[in-house]
């Protein structure tokens, strides 16, 4: 495992201990606030059942699948391409969103423990399945399959660029 990998499973980790923590304690505060602060103007109106729905909405409607089908057809054509500034673009952009994707786990983790402490409801991992399946796929369009890595196949890489520029519409029709 190369030290990039690394890095970005330590940021991973980081992010999502403290998406869960800042979601624990923000949803503790708005608790405190609607119990104690009800009669303050604007605090009494604070939505304490809308964070929930969220993560679903924001997991599936396709905003994962789309951003993968796009950076699939992107890497095809920067594997065809000879570009430093292109292939970095597609690693920050990958990384950045695998940290997106790392947050709403966090933020979902933390609601779902708060919803553990203050209601004892049950655990329901499944609608975040998409995101965590988004989360692997970004994960190693980041590392493993990252367009300098696939550099690394010689003149191999323009029929792996064509494959990806074809697969790139294949996987938002599938997904």
């Amino acid at each position: 495992m190369s030290q990039d990998t690394t890095d970005l499973l330590k940021v991973l980790a980081v992010t999502l201990l403290v998406f869960a923590g800042g979601t624990l304690v923000m949803l503790y505060i708005i608790l405190l606030l609607a119990q104690y602060g009800a009669n303050l103007p604007m605090i009494g109106s604070l939505p304490l059942n809308a964070p929930p729905e969220l993560v679903p909405i924001l997991v599936s409607n396709g905003v994962f699948a789309t951003l993968a089908a796009v950076h699939v057809t992107a890497s095809g054509l920067a594997l065809l391409l000879t570009s430093n500034t292109i292939d970095m673009a597609l690693i920050i952009a990958a990384k950045a969103v695998t940290v997106v994707i790392m947050a709403l786990l966090g933020f979902a983790g933390g609601h779902m423990v708060y919803l553990q402490l203050t209601e004892n409801a049950a655990l329901n991992l499944n609608p975040l399945l998409p995101a965590l399946i988004a989360l692997i796929g970004f994960l190693v369009l980041s590392t493993a399959l990252s367009v300098p890595a696939l550099r690394r196949l010689g003149n191999l890489r323009f029929v792996v660029g064509v494959a990806a520029i074809v697969l790139g519409p294949l996987l938002l029709i599938w997904f």
